[in-house]
């Protein structure tokens, strides 16, 4: 952390006392000590820092069930649930088992309050246990939308803004490029196209850089994941959501959404055509 975050982040810790962490299933042992050590730096210099203590003295409160998720792209013995292997576990993976048995206070919550539908509440209990039938089937099947039977206009409420998830890279840049089409069609704004500028040093690529980064086999696949995109659309009023915070001091976290409410224009940009131009493609950045 800079200075600068790191002043942010006290500022916004001094006070706070409780921390309340939900999902707790989906938290690797190694992120709960990475959690506490900032945590702790994070109470540096406010009176309720004790920096003997796990989360600097703060105190936590773990809500979920070790039923659902595990952690996020690690391995099994990264669950809280796990005990320690000092053959294999990393320093910190130790150290997070050890403060995740520091939780010696359960309070386990026996009526189910959020869903009231006593059908889908038997299924979700059967789906617990792993005990699904064929009726628990025909339930979950009877709502998938390509199913003759569902009723589904998706251009009602709440279809029209529902959120899409998809695992696959080229899928979800399809469905990003047809709501921003979309969104140009029902509200009339124009769509700009940025494409990419890119340089080494401050100068462009040279056609021999062109050609090797166009050329990068599949072993680079994870990395070319990474990159930012070759061409952007924007148009006002597109939804917006952060995926990799690069300016981690702007206290914007990845998963935070928005609205793009307005694009300024590089001045050297030539003057935007007429209105009437569904699709602008610009020279320079804006």
């Amino acid at each position: 952390l800079s200075d600068e975050a790191k002043a942010k982040l006290q500022q916004a810790w001094k006070h706070c006392e409780y921390l309340i962490i939900d999902e707790y299933s989906m938290i690797a042992k190694s992120f709960l000590a990475l959690m506490s050590r900032n945590i702790s730096i994070a109470k540096e210099g406010s009176d309720s820092h004790y920096p003997d203590h796990s989360f600097g003295g703060v105190n936590v409160i773990l809500c979920g069930d070790l039923h659902q998720f595990p952690p996020v792209a690690q391995p099994a013995a990264e669950s809280l649930f796990r005990p320690i292997n000092l053959a294999s576990d990393s320093a910190d993976c130790q150290l997070g088992r050890v403060i995740y048995e520091e939780f010696s206070a359960v309070v386990i919550l026996r009526e189910q309050m959020r869903v009231t539908d006593p059908v889908w509440q038997d299924f979700l209990h059967h789906l617990r246990y792993g005990r699904v039938q064929e009726r628990h089937m025909q339930i979950v099947q009877s709502l998938i939308i390509s199913n003759p039977t569902a009723i589904v206009d998706f251009g009602e409420d709440p279809w029209s803004s529902a959120s899409l998830v998809t695992p696959c890279h080229a899928v979800r840049k399809a469905w990003n490029n047809a709501s921003v089409r979309y969104c140009c069609a029902e509200t009339g704004r124009q769509l700009y196209i940025c494409t990419a500028d890119d340089t080494i040093g401050g100068q462009d690529l040279t056609w021999s850089e062109r050609y090797a980064v166009a050329g990068r086999g599949k072993s680079d696949k994870r990395r070319k994941n990474k990159d930012l995109p070759w061409k952007l659309e924007l148009a006002e009023g597109m939804k917006l959501m952060v995926t990799d915070n690069v300016e981690t001091d702007l206290d914007v976290t990845n998963r935070a959404r928005g609205e793009l409410i307005g694009i300024v224009l590089h001045p050297e940009e030539p003057e935007p055509p007429a209105a009437e131009a569904s699709i602008i493609n610009l020279q320079w950045l804006p």
